[in-house]
């Protein structure tokens, strides 16, 4: 396996050493990373020349963060691409155990890793997914494994560049989620995934300007749904990608509504309230009826009562 590392970064210069250093940690090292510099105005080429021949550096106008992807998956040696964001950092094992779970498994073209979640403000990272047992393992469907927590960060996927010659690559146009846009666009003809549930990639949340965490306007989120809507009843996964929407839109409309978004909130809760589950229609409608000081005790509330539910 030749695997080549993809770091997008727009006016990183404070972080980009931190996310090059991760890289050249691993216990199984990459054999390129490149980094798309997307048109910074502040000293990120200059903080990745000084790590030399080790990083190969593209310059190229502001365009975007999936342009830049595109840009590096288009000069990869590589026949596997993995991502890192400019603001991010792995683990030193994670290519070691990505590559592993590939030789186990060698009819698979992608994987991803768990994912731990980093704030100056927590003592220790925080861990996103289910928790898992097996040290590697298959989802035979993306689509529905997503539908239950094990959802996809770029920064931790792995995938075969024939993945990209099927599918195409990161869609230039897209504002919001164009990870997601693709991992769905990949599992529609390749719904098998590997997986390694140990936190090999550390996402970063005090970086909130980055290329890569912005964008958050409901317009976005409702492009996102209409065009897989579109694009699953093409592929004939009509119904499975109706379960990962409503799940998607579940996860939009809670945050907007702790985000005090109501009227953002309201209009996903309106257009799709017909596919969402009518117990999430009326506890999202409870909420956005209260003041938000009490907003967090009916939280509390509801959280307690389904747990009761489930154990029912």
């Amino acid at each position: 396996m030749e695997i080549s590392v993809i770091i997008p970064a727009w006016n990183a210069e404070r972080h980009i050493g931190r996310a090059i250093r991760s890289v050249l940690a691993q216990t199984r090292p990459a054999e390129e990373i490149i980094v798309v510099d997307d048109g910074s105005t502040d000293g990120t080429a200059e903080a990745v020349r000084t790590f030399g021949e080790a990083v190969r550096l593209i310059a190229q106008p502001n365009a975007g963060v999936s342009v830049a992807r595109n840009a590096g998956i288009a000069a990869a040696r590589g026949q596997w691409i993995a991502f890192l964001d400019a603001d991010d950092e792995w683990l030193p094992d994670k290519l070691r155990l990505q590559a592993d779970g590939h030789h186990r498994y060698p009819h698979l073209k992608w994987s991803f890793t768990r994912l731990a979640l980093a704030h100056p403000q927590w003592k220790t990272h925080r861990l996103a997914h289910p928790e898992c047992q097996d040290a590697c393992r298959v989802f035979e469907d993306y689509l529905a494994a997503y539908c239950r927590g094990f959802f996809i960060s770029t920064i931790t996927v792995l995938i075969h560049r024939s993945v990209f010659d099927a599918v195409g690559g990161f869609e230039p146009g897209m504002r919001r989620a164009q990870d997601n846009d693709l991992w769905f666009r990949i599992a529609y003809q390749f719904p098998q995934v590997g997986y390694v549930p140990r936190s090999l990639a550390v996402y970063h949340l005090d970086t909130p300007d980055s290329s890569t965490k912005v964008n958050d306007r409901v317009d976005y989120m409702i492009e996102l749904v209409e065009r897989h809507r579109t694009l699953a009843q093409h592929h004939h996964r009509s119904d499975a990608f109706a379960a990962c929407a409503a799940h998607m839109l579940q996860i939009w409309i809670r945050d907007l509504i702790r985000q005090d978004r109501t009227d953002d909130a309201h209009v996903l809760l309106e257009r799709y309230h017909q596919q969402l589950p009518k117990r999430f229609c009326r506890e999202a409608a409870l909420r956005l009826r209260l003041p938000r000081s009490l907003r967090r005790l009916v939280d509390i509330y509801l959280t307690m009562k389904n747990a009761l539910r489930g154990k029912r």
